[in-house]
């Protein structure tokens, strides 16, 4: 794999060499003298040692920058980024150096007057040198690139972004001819090497050193203007996979001003002819200032025209492209003349360091927002503050402006916990409607926030979301419960669904559909709410349950979730189905649900159980699955069976989410803690679409369940499980029309049919705020989570609510080119640090089982002979009083002893497993130190070995031929 990846990207550089020399093949056909003057400077630069000396120069500083900041290995991302920032200051070294003496070496040897009486013109000898410095330096970065190449293969096993990789490196091209330009320049300015390098530098430094105009300007406009015209700015594209046109109009338009200045100065000679060695002097000045205009304004025009969108993704993973959402989004924002509507304002602050997990995130952030100011026209205006300190003015800006704040992250490094201030939020705005995300979780969707901020506050009307009111109240409410106040906090996914809905609360206990009359007379449902939400509807008084039954049946898409056992993590106030509720919320009644399981022609399976007094308890059965599908080993929460989680392909390769639906699409993993199921009914005349279905699953009845995990019978858990060797549908679509006269009877209106649009989920907990918290951070104690539920449930209201926007935008990932050698060790450290500690809990216990042993074999005997005393005294027997008080005296003094002493081994072993566990935290990170530290080694000591090979044998053969006409007599000598 390394190699066939190694040899695709020299056929790509192939490519681009071919194409180079194409570009330069006119000359050799009409500008003889320009490729002669070419040749003559490329090979003489090559013929020198010095030539050499700063190519392996330059490849050991491309190495240096692009490996060795801690920030490669702490991004994780296998790409040049740290390269990007360095190579202009890189540059601003090297060009010079291979510029300095492309006319000053002419001047001071005396073969400039010898150059200038060929048949050529001026031009043929400015193009012919300016291009074989552009091969000079070519051939210098092909050494760069294919070394760094290289590396990166090592560190990925072969897995790489290539022609991201080679849109950088063509990028590095772009900068580097038109730093050559202005390089020449300097070495048509003076006769001394020393000089032409310095003044080079000099030219090129502006360009370089914009991208930190910070440093000296306090005005932001200042600093941004000159950003803009920065060399790292125009560069970023490439940076990025894109091929530019507006960048490649920069770049250009510096080589033209270049080799006209370089014009200009090999010609003094004519200009300089006057009375006073001046006469056309201020007439080139002129000339020279009026093509610069010309040139920025060019520039300008492409950054400011249509042409500015002119830009191709090259890369394999294809990390600049938007989504066909998005594109379009953006298409009708820029596209919409309407002067009266405000403009859309992004203002986005970045910290200058972020830790591992937000490297992405801050990756896309900032990508995302320069394709967004792109294509977004004059509608979409981005302000984006980069490298933001934490008690900076723009930090104090942003938190009075927008309340975004420094966020405190932990990270470890070295086996200690540390804290830092990381600045990641945004605001977007129009007019008076405004979204603020003060910070960005490093697991939230990028791209899918951004544009529903977008979408969110450039339209005039939201659609309604109803949260139907029953026991579960996920929209937060105090409540009196036998004389106790309970609380019940505000769910997450209700402030989810308020970035993009309107959310009311619907009180079911009135008609919820609104009936109008038409133009015949007769009465027509209308909707009030584009979808309602209702949780547990089991937990409904009777009426309220009949109306939503009626809703139902009026056509009101309906997303509900009915859980056979909540799990009390995450509910602590709500029942299963079959449970009475549990205080008088709407009414003391409690609905049968049985109604709705009807109305939908869907069947649960229960058993009846006898509770005595002629009461029956209907139990329901819990889904579980093997363990051998649970993707999480080191998650012991996760190893209980009945804690399902499952993949878009199970260990038998069974697809588990429906295919067509735009509600799963793009799931790949969803997690449902101790979830029911359900089935359709055969006779039904409705549409049935499975969403969710679980591989080779089992049931276990509840309280079988309960009975073992209270006794913690593992054998009971066994027997009650059985086999698992079916598959359940835990989620499905429901629609069509159900014609069945006595559901109708619910409203007593009579109509022809009903029309029925619900989304049925037989688990209440996937809505649980840690399925948020887990979306936003999904890496927690070293496991990286997957778990889309909060995308399948927003998947699914947007669908019932006929929003496609982000169908399939929430699951959108780039697919960044990772460390992978990296992330093994990583992995296999984790792993060995998981066994280790497992190994320590088990030898803790076992340490503290042995001292509470040894505690109670200490007073045993004393117990056994109080224990005969006090059976004396109960059977009347003549017993010694004084013994029996002494005993029990000396038991008590005995066990406060045996207790003191237990406890100080029980916490000098706590001292010594938390000192194990550390250690060997140290040591997996020390492994992954070391290994960084190999490739660090590697990254310096084998690019240069390339063009010092070459230099060798160039120079051996050059000795070789050297010696070909010497005798051998005068060799002795």
């Amino acid at each position: 794999m390394i190699l066939i990846e190694f040899v695709y990207m020299l056929v790509v550089d192939m490519c681009f060499m071919v194409a180079l020399v194409l570009l330069m093949l006119p000359l050799g056909i009409w500008r003889q003298a320009a490729f002669a003057v070419m040749k003559r400077n490329f090979v003489g630069y090559f013929s020198n040692p010095t030539g050499y000396v700063f190519l392996c120069l330059f490849v050991l500083l491309t190495s240096f920058a692009a490996f060795w900041p801690h920030e490669f290995f702490t991004t994780n991302l296998a790409n040049f980024d740290q390269l990007n920032k360095f190579l202009p200051y890189v540059m601003l070294v090297f060009i010079p150096a291979i510029t300095m003496s492309l006319w000053a070496e002419e001047r001071r040897q005396g073969t400039d007057e010898l150059l200038l009486t060929l048949p050529a013109k001026d031009f043929d000898i400015v193009i012919g040198k300016y291009f074989a410095a552009v091969l000079v330096f070519t051939v210098s970065l092909l050494f760069s690139q294919l070394s760094n190449y290289a590396v990166l293969l090592a560190m990925t096993g072969g897995q790489l972004d290539n022609l991201l990789l080679f849109s950088t490196y063509l990028g590095y091209w772009f900068v580097g001819i038109a730093m050559i330009s202005l390089g020449m320049v300097a070495s048509f300015l003076t006769n001394n090497l020393t000089v032409g390098f310095i003044i080079g530098a000099a030219l090129n430094a502006p360009l370089a050193f914009f991208s930190n105009a910070d440093v000296i300007f306090s005005s932001s406009k200042w600093i941004q203007r000159l950003f803009d015209w920065s060399m790292l700015h125009r560069f970023d594209p490439f940076g990025r996979g894109l091929i530019s046109a507006s960048s490649i109009c920069y770049f250009l338009g510096i080589v033209v001003i270049g080799i006209y200045l370089s014009l200009i100065l090999i010609g003094r000679r004519h200009w300089l002819g006057g009375r006073d060695g001046t006469s056309m002097f201020w007439h080139y000045i002129l000339r020279a200032a009026f093509l610069a205009i010309t040139v920025i304004g060019g520039v300008l025009i492409v950054q400011h025209s249509p042409l500015n969108r002119a830009r191709i993704d090259i890369s394999d993973s294809q990390v600049s492209t938007l989504a066909e959402p998005t594109i379009a989004l953006l298409e009708r924002l820029s596209n919409d003349d309407d002067d009266s509507k405000p403009p859309i304002m992004i203002e986005a602050y970045v910290g200058s360091k972020v830790p591992t997990e937000y490297v992405k995130t801050k990756y896309d952030l900032v990508n995302l927002l320069r394709e967004f100011d792109v294509l977004g026209g004059k509608r979409v205006q981005v302000t984006l503050h980069q490298g933001v300190e934490p008690f900076s003015e723009e930090a104090i800006l942003a938190e009075q402006r927008f309340g975004i704040r420094p966020r405190k992250v932990s990270t470890q490094s070295r086996g200690a916990v540390r804290e830092e201030d990381v600045i990641l939020g945004l605001a977007v705005s129009s007019g008076p409607e405004r979204i603020v995300i003060p910070f960005m979780p490093y697991g939230m969707p990028v791209e899918y926030e951004l544009m529903r901020s977008i979408n969110t506050v450039s339209k005039s009307e939201r659609k309604t979301i109803g949260v139907v009111q029953t026991d579960a109240l996920i929209g937060g409410a105090t409540l009196q419960s036998q004389g106790k106040t309970q609380s019940i906090p505000r769910m997450m996914i209700v402030s989810e669904l308020e970035k993009q809905y309107n959310v009311e609360p619907v009180n079911a206990a009135a008609e919820i559909s609104l009936w109008i009359d038409d133009e015949d007379g007769s009465e027509q449902a209308k909707r009030r709410y584009d979808v309602l939400l209702v949780v547990q509807p089991s937990k409904m008084t009777p009426i309220e349950l009949t109306n939503l039954i009626g809703a139902i049946y009026d056509g009101q898409p309906v997303l509900i979730f009915e859980d056979p056992y909540p799990n009390r993590d995450n509910f602590t106030h709500v029942v299963g189905s079959f449970l009475p509720r549990q205080f008088a919320r709407s009414g003391t009644g409690t609905c049968d649900i049985q109604k709705l399981w009807d109305a939908l022609d869907i069947d649960i399976d229960r058993q009846k159980m006898d509770i005595g007094n002629g009461r029956e308890l209907l139990i329901p059965w819990l889904v579980w699955q093997r363990e051998s599908e649970n993707p999480y080993k080191r998650d012991n929460v996760l190893k209980m069976p009945e804690r399902v989680v499952i993949r878009e392909l199970n260990t038998t390769g069974g697809a588990l989410f429906s295919g067509d639906s735009p509600i799963v699409n793009g799931i790949s993993e969803v997690y449902f803690q101790f979830a029911g199921y359900f089935t359709l009914k055969p006779s039904t005349k409705l549409e049935y679409e499975q969403l969710v279905k679980t591989g080779a699953a089992g049931r276990i009845l509840w309280s079988d369940w309960m009975r073992g995990m209270t006794s913690r019978d593992n054998d009971l858990l066994e027997r009650s499980r059985g086999s698992a060797n079916q598959s359940y549908t835990i989620a499905a679509h429901i629609t069509g029309a159900n014609v069945d006269p006595e559901l109708l009877e619910v409203k007593k209106l009579p109509r022809d049919q009903a029309n029925v649009n619900v989304v049925y989920v037989a688990d209440m907990d996937i809505l649980a705020d840690y399925f948020v918290q887990i979306r936003n951070e999904p890496i927690q104690n070293n496991i990286e989570y997957l778990f889309q539920n909060m995308s399948f449930v927003l998947n699914a209201i947007d669908h019932l609510a006929g929003e496609s926007t982000y169908l399939g935008l929430r699951t959108r990932r780039v697919r960044h080119v990772t460390l992978e050698e990296i992330e093994k060790t990583y992995e296999e450290s984790l792993q060995e640090v998981y066994e280790v500690n497992t190994q320590y809990e088990i030898d803790f216990e076992t340490a503290i089982n042995e001292a509470r042993s040894s505690v109670e074999e200490k007073v045993r005997p004393l117990k056994a002979s109080i224990d005969e005393l006090e059976r004396l005294k109960d059977a009347n027997k003549p017993y010694d009083a004084a013994k029996l008080a002494a005993k029990r005296v000396l038991l008590q003094t005995e066990e406060r002893e045996q207790e003191a002493k237990f406890n100080a081994r029980q916490q000098e072993l706590d001292i010594e497993r938390q000192e194990k566990k550390r250690a060997t935290n140290l040591r997996a990170e020390l492994k992954i130190q070391e290994i960084q530290r190999k490739f660090k080694l590697a990254a310096v000591l084998i690019p240069p070995i390339p063009p010092l090979l070459v230099g060798l044998v160039v120079f051996t053969r050059r000795r070789l031929r050297e010696r070909e006409g010497i005798s051998k007599a005068r060799r002795l000598k």
